[in-house]
């Protein structure tokens, strides 16, 4: 997936990679295998929307193409041919490809019955009609999606999150990655950049000008991007790790459990997650077995303020003193909301120049922790109801639903936890562990 921003060259990508699969490599930016041993059929579809179509796609395909003197195949470079719609439907080259171009507003069954080397969406497509297009690549295929995140669609990143890092990746592209002082081969001026930016309504501005989805306007940890912070897990080890944990139980969804290891260095990973239902002791022995399989080495509990709230309707002892006599000793989290955000948004801001590092962020997340991912993904601000609705200024509160894995983390962060020596809380010195007397790590 390309999801770019407007005036970021999605369309002129989407023809570039189209025309290197069908003639090989152009030019040096297309010197891999794919391109120079295209794997699958020799059959291809792209779909967009007509207007895309006719004023977009079909010049920049002729723009793209080898040049085309000759009026038929076999001199022609390609042919093409309308098929009873208002713009060339197919193009069929010399070299034995056949590309289909599918308007979004056709019936769902047009979209299946062929088989298909690739796949090209061009702009947001129905979720059923991505569905059906998928099913066409039973002998083997790749898809290739370019396309601004608006509103409508949110369904493409639910899909995404699901499929991120084994059967999909994606890059994200800002307007400013097209201006000439900032972005690669640069083509656009900053000034105008601004003006455009400045002329899109605020419910717009995040997609069309940042790449961002539009259903995510108001973000409240905008600096976590899973292309930084997201790292795929790896074993921990008791000596180079102290762990920390953070419990969010609650009464009508699953209880939240979250880990987090800090190295020597300071540096924090969201390592291990759970969610579960059930009884307190049904809690506490999945917690148990968790943190063995995981070879975590806990040296602080926290859990939310209310678990050690007791009711007066109910015969058993609140959460907290249950986990209490079940040898899990907490410490009651902060219930600062806006400390932890502004904690959290410190711990995810970095700093990248040329694709280096120049100030990593302190806090990661292990990929094998989907939900705190999602989450802090898409915790976002409370609209304003109302007449107030019409402000330009966000509600200072975030919406409360789908928010306990972000909960946790605010509260690991603003406890302020260290990495602690090994040997200190064993109380032994390994010499065979650390033979150089002047490192005590």
């Amino acid at each position: 997936m390309f999801i770019g921003a407007n005036s970021t060259g999605k369309t002129a990508t989407g023809v570039n990679i189209v025309a290197n699969i069908i003639y090989g490599p152009q030019n040096k930016y297309f010197e891999h295998e794919l391109f120079q041993r295209f794997p699958y059929i020799k059959r291809g579809r792209i779909i967009s929307d007509p207007t895309s179509i006719k004023e977009k796609i079909i010049p920049e395909l002729k723009k793209w193409f080898p040049k085309n003197d000759a009026k038929e195949i076999p001199e022609a470079t390609y042919q093409t041919a309308k098929e009873g719609v208002s713009y060339e439907r197919k193009f069929r080259t010399n070299n034995g490809w056949e590309i289909d171009i599918m308007s979004n507003e056709q019936d769902v069954k047009e979209f299946e019955s062929v088989d298909l080397g690739f796949l090209w969406i061009d702009e947001p497509v129905s979720k059923d009609r991505f569905m059906a297009s998928i099913a066409r690549g039973r002998l083997g295929m790749i898809i290739f999606w370019t396309f601004t995140p608006l509103t409508y669609s949110a369904w493409i990143k639910d899909w995404l999150d699901q499929h991120a890092g084994t059967d999909a990746d994606y890059v994200e592209v800002e307007m400013e990655d097209s201006c000439i002082t900032h972005g690669v081969r640069g083509f656009l001026e900053h000034s105008n950049i601004k003006r455009i930016a400045d002329s899109y309504p605020e419910d717009e501005k995040q997609a069309r000008v940042f790449g961002k989805f539009g259903h995510l306007v108001g973000r409240v940890h905008r600096a976590f991007k899973r292309k930084i912070h997201v790292v795929r897990a790896f074993p921990l080890t008791e000596r180079a790790y102290t762990t920390y944990m953070a419990l969010d139980p609650h009464p009508r969804v699953g209880d939240h459990v979250l880990y987090m290891s800090v190295d020597r260095k300071g540096r924090k990973i969201i390592t291990g997650e759970l969610i579960t239902q059930g009884l307190v002791r049904d809690l506490a022995a999945k917690m148990k077995s968790f943190e063995a399989s995981m070879n975590y080495r806990i040296e602080g509990r926290l859990i939310d303020p209310s678990a050690y709230n007791d009711d007066q309707h109910k015969e058993e002892a609140s959460v907290g003193s249950q986990l209490f006599d079940l040898n899990f000793n907490f410490n009651k989290g902060s219930k600062d909301l806006m400390a932890g955000i502004k904690r959290t948004n410190d711990a995810l801001d970095y700093e990248v120049i040329e694709g280096k590092f120049i100030r990593e962020p302190e806090l990661f997340i292990f990929d094998s922790c989907p939900v705190a991912i999602k989450q802090l993904e898409e915790y976002v601000w409370s609209e304003w109801k109302g007449p107030s609705k019409d402000s330009k200024e966000l509600n200072a509160h975030p919406k409360d639903i789908n928010d306990h894995q972000v909960e946790n983390i605010h509260r690991l962060l603003m406890a302020e936890f260290s990495f602690i020596p090994y040997q200190l809380i064993q109380n032994v010195i390994e010499e065979e562990f650390n033979p150089d007397p002047y490192d005590w790590y």
